[in-house]
């Protein structure tokens, strides 16, 4: 029986956050010598799921997210999920809290959304799939570094299906971009200009 797709969905960080995340995680695996498993720096907004009803899905994830201005997200200090995780905390804004409630709520009736009752705990994973010495050795190493600090705007949220972009919902220009669009770098630039707009507001 051929086994069904899971999809998520997801903030990915670009531009400079994108680079000091990518550049803390490869260093971490690289001095601890870990499993390569994550590659791209990213904050779960929705745990994997199933579904029969992908054109719905997609549907339902452009109305909703079209329904939203711009939110925010706060990156502060490191925590962990014992022993296993290690990770950078985010503090999502309410708007963010909200968009994500009216996606859960809109795709559970047709989804099938594993550990749907498990509260969320916004986080982006620095490391994983440690043994226990070296989880509390890692966790160490990232509290004598400076505390990561900082605040984005959510430029785009992406629907994934496996492990390749379904659409991406663009905020700063109020549309949904398919998996070309996502990975164009023209359309990229475009992004960052609606955020630039957006801040001189």
């Amino acid at each position: 029986m051929r086994q069904k797709p899971h999809y998520y969905i997801e903030i990915r960080y670009f531009g400079k956050a994108k680079h000091q995340f990518k550049s803390l995680i490869n260093e971490v695996d690289n001095k601890f010598r870990l499993e390569k498993v994550h590659k791209v720096p990213h904050i779960t907004l929705i745990q994997p799921f199933t579904t029969e009803n992908q054109k719905r899905l997609i549907s339902d994830f452009k109305k909703i997210c079209s329904k939203h201005k711009m939110m925010k997200f706060t990156v502060d200090g490191i925590g962990v999920f014992p022993f296993f995780v290690v990770f950078a905390k985010v503090k999502p804004d309410q708007e963010l809290i909200n968009l994500r409630n009216r996606l859960m709520k809109s795709i559970k009736s047709y989804c099938y959304i594993r550990d749907i009752n498990r509260p969320y705990k916004p986080h982006t994973t620095i490391a994983l799939r440690m043994g226990l010495i070296n989880f509390f050795r890692i966790w160490f190493y990232l509290k004598q570094k400076p505390r990561i600090v900082f605040t984005n705007h959510i430029m785009r949220i992406t629907l994934l299906k496996g492990q390749k972009i379904l659409y991406e919902y663009d905020f700063t220009n109020r549309r949904l971009l398919n998996r070309r669009q996502a990975k164009s770098r023209k359309e990229l630039s475009k992004t960052f200009k609606g955020l630039k707009r957006h801040k001189q507001r």
